[in-house]
């Protein structure tokens, strides 16, 4: 049996939640408890830390009131004509869900012109290549007739980055999510493996293959010189075997149990649960490869001891 051939990877429940939610959880076994939590939390990390993903990065707002009155934005500032603070309407941004791969930085634009309600999502004109899946995510209400226009950075990067709440040239940082997996939770659960015989079944086949019949005859006095030898031989073949078994049991009651491990995985839609685990593996197993090539070029040294 090959060493991957004993492990078994299988999905237990998948589930749209929305069409930016999806969840999926994903079982591994057998594992020995040590594989179970050095897999556990090295995945985990991978997931977490090692995806690309693309949002709005950051954000400049042409307000008629801000223009006039050559105001400064910040984050609190709640300017006329709109229901939601800046702040507001920043944390809704960073809740929309993009998907698509930009060469650089591009730029979308929102603009209200003298329509009056709630503007979501789908309102935003994205460039080329670059596409949203929740369209129904409110940004903010106008309830006044205003020429507003929001325009955003549209950026691919890695992790998670915090606003700072300043503004900068390219205008106010938002809330960056890049990684489409959401959260990941692991969980390790033994299980008892059922031994297929006792040590006393064992025992007594060993008994039945090795002993011949004869010598287990009640009339113990038919018993010849010659029978007695094979008899002292057979009982010198069964200790040792019983030996032996005593042994193989020993090690069969250390590891009478094995570890399942779960993994529930919460995407954005972007990228299917599963398909983030694989790359999560591909990411682990491109670590091990360049040891597994590894060929030594310096000679060994040997190490004179004095007397």
């Amino acid at each position: 049996m090959t060493p991957t051939s004993r492990y078994r990877v299988q999905s237990l429940q998948q589930a749209q939640i929305s069409t930016c939610l999806h969840h999926e959880r994903i079982m591994l076994a057998p594992l020995s408890q040590s594989e179970a939590t050095t897999l556990a939390v090295g995945l985990r990390r991978c997931l977490l830390k090692g995806f690309e993903g693309t949002c709005f990065s950051t954000l400049k707002i042409k307000h008629p009131w801000v223009t006039k009155n050559k105001k400064r934005c910040y984050e609190y500032l709640a300017l006329p004509g709109i229901r939601e603070t800046i702040r507001d309407i920043m944390m809704n941004l960073s809740s929309v869900v993009l998907a698509g791969i930009p060469i650089e930085k591009k730029k979308a634009k929102l603009y209200t012109g003298q329509e009056v309600g709630v503007f979501e999502a789908r309102h935003i004109v994205l460039p080329e290549g670059i596409y949203c899946l929740s369209p129904n995510q409110p940004i903010l209400t106008v309830v006044v007739p205003l020429e507003l226009e929001l325009e955003l950075t549209i950026e691919r990067g890695s992790g998670f980055r915090i606003r700072d709440g300043g503004e900068h040239e390219d205008g106010l940082f938002l809330d960056a999510r890049f990684n489409p997996i959401l959260q990941v939770d692991y969980q390790i659960q033994r299980a008892e493996r059922k031994l297929e015989f006792d040590r006393n079944e064992k025992i007594s086949n060993i008994k039945q293959e090795a002993l011949p019949y004869k010598i287990y005859q009640k009339n113990s006095l038919s018993i010849t010189k010659e029978q007695t030898e094979i008899k002292e031989q057979i009982d010198d073949e069964l200790s040792e075997k019983e030996n032996t078994l005593h042994l193989q049991l020993q090690n069969e009651q250390e590891q009478d149990y094995f570890c399942l491990l779960f993994f529930d995985i919460w995407t954005n839609g972007t990228i299917q649960p599963i398909e983030a685990m694989q790359e999560a593996a591909r990411q682990a197993i491109a670590v091990y490869i360049p040891l597994l090539r590894f060929a030594s070029t310096v000679p060994l040294k040997t190490i004179a001891q004095k007397n």
